[in-house]
């Protein structure tokens, strides 16, 4: 009888998912297609993502970094008909209004494009800088639906989500998250830290633009952003000094430095600096042990990234060798962990990932501060 009853009981919970997914469908398909004209944006930075604007429609591309596939959506307003050439599984149904986000650098754009509502879940409270955000979780506007997207699928189904938007990686295909998938929700893998520039990050903000019909919104913000960012690097390059700086931290005995065709190995080279590993091809990390880095960068005036570091006995703490590099010794050691909440949230991941341009306004602070007199650090802070 006790078997009995739990049978009926997940039947039921499965009959509500599929109900749910059912009235879901149902409720786009009867919506009343109303037209939207929106200035077609132009994507100049970003490599991994494009976009294509066909009269009453959007086409999304998405590149994969990992295998330079094309996966492509039609982004229809609600209740508009399916043009040909493309299928059921290709649409998504626009302005999102119940969007689930995996990461903050996400939440933050979504956010500054003032679409806090369009937000339905999240992964976790724990790495959310965002007050607001952290608020509307607390209060359940905002579900919390865990790091697991597949344990985690009939949480999403219930939550009436319209648009799932995962971390994209050499793992995530067109099979992954199946049940999702047969619910008839689209999910989008975001790939903005893949890209190889700090402004081809930040222009992801025209995807989210494209999502909820405010292309002149991030339009105008990105604008903004391009160009002081573009101030900025014109202003590094007047500097007569190129202080060496080295950056990051070892992690299990293997120090992660980035390439030489990485964004910030790009960003160092824009503040007009000497990167010791500048000339190498690499577009993400390389793994090197303290040995090879004190070679490299004994003598560096700066170290900046230092992990997670909050203050210099902690680095010594982690090995007494670290104190032997010049930039120890001298106390330029810098870290971009300013603002955090609860020490586990760090704005860098979020703000930081939207404007570089404060990002690179720290740095050239750091490695040339007579060129900023009156700014004041905002991710970093140096470390005492």
């Amino acid at each position: 009888m006790k078997r009995l009853l739990n049978v009926l009981l997940i039947l039921g919970a499965l009959s509500t998912v599929l109900f749910s997914c059912e009235s879901h469908t149902n409720k786009t398909s009867k919506e009343t297609y109303q037209s939207f004209t929106a200035t077609p944006l132009q994507v100049k930075y970003a490599k991994t993502f494009s976009l294509d604007y066909k009269g009453d429609y959007k086409v999304l591309h998405l590149i994969n970094p990992f295998n330079d596939k094309k996966t492509s959506y039609v982004l229809l307003q609600k209740g508009q008909s399916l043009p040909t050439g493309f299928t059921q599984n290709q649409v998504i149904r626009i302005p999102i209004s119940n969007m689930i986000t995996t990461t903050t650098s996400q939440t933050t754009m979504m956010e500054e494009l003032g679409a806090l509502d369009a937000i339905r879940g999240y992964v976790d409270s724990t790495y959310m800088y965002s007050q607001a955000i952290v608020d509307r979780m607390a209060e359940g506007k905002i579900i919390t639906v865990g790091y697991d997207i597949t344990d985690n699928a009939e949480k999403i189904l219930m939550s009436n989500a319209d648009l799932v938007m995962v971390v994209g990686n050499s793992s995530v295909t067109a099979q992954s998250f199946p049940v999702i998938r047969k619910a008839g929700i689209p999910i989008l893998s975001n790939t903005d830290w893949q890209e190889n520039d700090l402004l081809g990050r930040a222009e992801w903000v025209k995807l989210f633009g494209a999502l909820l019909n405010k292309e002149k919104q991030a339009d105008a913000l990105f604008t903004s952003i391009e160009l002081k960012y573009n101030d900025l690097v014109k202003l590094a390059k007047q500097s007569d000094s190129q202080p060496k700086v080295i950056t990051g931290f070892p992690y299990k005995g293997m120090w992660s430095v980035p390439g030489g065709s990485s964004y910030l190995a790009k960003a160092l080279e824009q503040t007009h600096v000497s990167y010791p590993w500048s000339n190498t091809d690499e577009t993400g990390s390389i793994q090197l042990d303290l040995e090879a880095v004190f070679a490299k960068g004994k003598n560096a005036d700066f170290w900046v990234n230092a992990g997670t570091t909050d203050n210099l006995q902690q680095i010594l703490n982690k090995d007494s060798r670290y104190g032997q590099f010049d930039a120890f010794k001298n106390r330029m050691v810098f870290n971009h962990n300013k603002r955090t909440r609860g020490g586990m949230a760090s704005d860098y991941w979020a703000t930081g990932n939207l404007h570089p341009e404060i990002v690179l306004a720290d740095l050239i602070k750091i490695f040339h501060p007579d060129l900023l007199p009156d700014h004041e650090l905002y991710f970093y802070q140096k470390l005492q």
